[in-house]
């Protein structure tokens, strides 16, 4: 009786086993079970625009509030886009 209950457990537990790697799988392949991506979305917007708005004199983080995306996503951008000073 014991060898039966034992022999059940262990099919039981491969058969989750299974379904755990198909679903990683899956997740992997389509983000999540949804299909959408995982983390956050990206945010689309115009970085010469955020160039713009800093040459106008405008402060970060008011063209933060502005354009609907961080601080330092501003900065980050701000950087990016400056062109190299030479010495």
């Amino acid at each position: 009786m014991f060898t039966i209950i034992g022999a059940m457990a262990e099919l039981e537990r491969n058969v989750v086993r299974e379904r755990v790697v198909a679903g990683r799988e899956y997740a992997r392949l389509h983000g999540t079970k949804t299909g959408n991506a995982i983390g956050r979305p990206k945010r689309i917007f115009d970085r010469g625009e955020v160039l713009r708005l800093r040459e106008s004199g405008l402060s970060i983080e008011k063209i933060a509030k502005e354009m609907h995306i961080g601080v330092g996503t501003v900065v980050r951008v701000i950087q990016a886009m400056r062109p190299l000073e030479s010495p």
